[in-house]
Parts: structure tokens; C-alpha cells; sequence
């Protein structure tokens, strides 16, 4: 019997998509809270007007920082326009800028800008899918962050290196360092990382195949987002529950989240999020049996992965499409696949 593909966990997956909602692996100035996929979501994406503008605007100052011989202002220049090039998803360009930045600081002195740059480079390497890099970098910042005393950004890496073991397939090792920045996020009063680091745990038990650990971990980010009103983070960890339910056989189990997960993407008009849980639905029903419901939701998240412009959502939504059609148990009800259907 064929089954639906299977994606990344932190893109889109027939069989199970968790989403990986980790506030960590992103560059330290401005953009914090973003959500950064592993390299295979990683796509260039078009500079705005304005990002334009930004752009110009840090390369003039950079340009006057370096005839003024200022290095601490080529730095922040520096920065600025590799953090810009992260944020349009070119990591590429964005790693350049960011190992100019951690030259320059080493040679000032300055050793919370070293870690600032080695957190930075270490979010690109991330990105590019260089692990064993970005965990090299990530150890490198941690001793400068708690020397300093910011525990915030300790945490932060903590839970950086815990994502990237998480990518090198080593859960339980990932455990350990989520489990670390857990407790210090806790001790700070810091709930909504809280609630992401309980979902990056969740994720590590789910991938050790620790079912009720996983469930458990997610249950409690989805109460913390709940009471914090983080819509988002909500719904991806209600995904994530239904998500773990459906892996393990409990499918109508798996509904009840998905439909909760649904109406919050929907309120949001977050295109994208109700596509994956349109694409998890319609597998819950597929191994419930009623092939017609399936192809109807497959459908539903195809029109949505297409309105999110989202070209990989689109192609794992056809190809389940494609697997339905093809699977003998659902010929007498759905018939042969439309011709020209897309």
C-alpha cells in the first residue's frame, strides 16, 4: 500500500508535520522572534522598496565608516546588512557580512559583539545546513554569554545547540541542551520561550518516539501560548499534537487539534499554516478510509500552499493528491484522476 510523502518536520508533511516554532537559530539584532527553517526551506526571497532602501542606506554608512577609519561603526554597518540578508532568506550573503562583523570585534576587544557574531554566523551556517559548523560557533558563544551574565541569550544558544543536534538526528542530546535553556527561561519569568522551547522538546521526544513525553511537552506550550494569546504558537502546537496523534495510529484523536489549528490559521489569515493543516487533515482521513474527504482537503491545501506561494507545500499537496488516486482502496469512490488537474 503506498502512503503520502513525507516532508521535513519543519516544512510540510502528509504522514506528520510538526513545526519546528523555535524562536532560536535567527540573527541576534533585530529579528529575534523569526521563525528560520533548516537549509531545504531556505528560498531567496525579493528584497521590498523599502528593504531596498535599508539596503543603500547601510552600505552608505559602512562606506563613510571605513574612509573614517571608525571600526566600530564598519561593525554595526556590517551587521545591519548581513541581518538584512538573513531576513530575505540569503544566508549566503548574510554569513560574509556577519564573519567581516566577528573580525573586526575580535580585533577591538569587544567580546559581547564576538558572541553576538558568532551566535549570527552561527544562524547562517544553520541555515545552509553546515550542523556540525553552526554547533561549533554556537559552542564558541556560550562561555562569552555567561560570563556576561545575560541569560536571555544564554538560553537563546542553549536552545540553538539543542535545535541543531536535533537536525543531526541526535534527539536525546538535544533534549539535554532544551532541557538547560528550559530551566533558565523558567527562572526568568520568560513564558512565551518557555512555551517554544517545551514545543523544540516536544519535537525531540517525538523524534526518540517517546509518544506521552511528546505529547506532554506540547500540551504545556500550547496552555502557555493559550494564556499568553500567541495565536501562532497556539496553532502550531495544536498542529503538533494532532500531528503526533496521527503518527502513532490515533487518528480521530488527531482531528479535534487539527480543526483547532485550522480555525486560528484561518482567523490569522495565516495561507500558509491552514494549508499544512488542510495537507494533515486530509491524511488523517486518508487512514481513516474515506479516500473522498481526503482529496477534498489535499485540494483545499493545494489552492492555499498556491496562495501562500509556497512551490514545495504545493508539490507535497500533489503529490498526495497523485498517491490517492493511485491507491486501490479508493478507485470505486474517486475514479480516475482528472486529466489536466493541477
Amino acid at each position: 500500500m503506498r502512503t503520502p510523502v513525507l516532508a521535513p518536520l519543519s516544512a510540510v508533511s502528509a504522514t506528520i508535520t510538526l513545526v519546528l516554532c523555535s524562536f532560536v537559530i535567527a540573527p541576534s539584532a533585530p529579528a529575534q522572534d523569526s521563525l528560520v527553517p533548516p537549509a531545504a526551506e531556505f528560498a531567496s526571497m525579493q528584497p521590498s522598496p523599502e528593504a531596498n532602501a535599508s539596503f543603500a542606506g547601510y552600505e552608505g554608512a559602512l562606506k563613510a565608516a571605513i574612509d573614517a577609519n571608525d571600526l566600530k561603526s564598519q561593525a554595526l554597518a556590517l551587521d545591519r546588512i548581513g541581518v538584512l540578508y538573513f531576513t530575505h532568506r540569503n544566508p549566503v550573503e548574510a554569513l560574509k557580512y556577519f564573519q567581516r562583523v566577528l573580525s573586526i570585534v575580535r580585533t577591538l576587544g569587544e567580546q559581547v559583539d564576538e558572541a553576538t557574531a558568532l551566535s549570527d554566523i552561527g544562524a547562517a551556517n544553520f541555515a545552509l545546513g553546515r550542523n556540525e559548523e553552526a554547533l561549533e560557533d554556537f559552542k564558541q558563544a556560550l562561555p562569552i554569554w555567561r560570563k556576561a551574565g545575560n541569560q536571555d541569550r544564554e538560553a537563546a544558544t542553549l536552545g540553538n545547540m539543542g535545535e541543531v543536534f536535533r537536525a543531526l538526528d541526535d534527539p536525546l542530546e538535544a533534549l539535554i541542551f532544551d532541557q538547560r535553556s528550559l530551566l533558565l527561561y523558567a527562572m526568568a519569568g520568560n513564558h512565551d520561550r518557555q512555551a517554544t522551547v517545551l514545543n523544540n522538546i516536544g519535537l525531540a521526544y517525538y523524534a526518540s518516539h517517546d509518544k506521552k513525553s511528546a505529547l506532554d511537552a506540547f500540551q504545556k506550550a500550547r496552555e502557555i501560548y493559550h494564556a499568553g494569546m500567541n495565536l501562532s504558537g497556539e496553532a502550531n502546537t495544536l498542529n503538533n499534537i494532532g500531528g503526533t496523534y496521527n503518527a502513532y495510529g490515533e487518528t480521530k484523536r488527531a482531528l479535534d487539534p487539527f480543526q483547532q489549528a485550522l480555525a486560528i490559521q484561518r482567523q490569522m489569515g495565516d495561507r500558509k499554516g491552514e494549508a499544512t493543516t488542510l495537507n494533515n487533515m486530509g491524511t488523517a482521513y486518508s487512514h481513516l478510509g474515506d479516500g473522498k474527504r481526503a482529496i477534498e482537503l489535499y485540494k483545499q491545501a493545494l489552492t492555499a500552499f498556491r496562495a501562500a506561494g509556497d512551490a514545495k507545500g504545493m508539490a507535497t499537496a500533489m503529490k498526495n493528491i497523485e498517491l490517492l488516486y493511485a491507491d486501490k482502496r479508493y478507485r470505486s469512490s474517486l475514479g480516475e484522476r482528472p486529466k489536466g488537474f493541477e
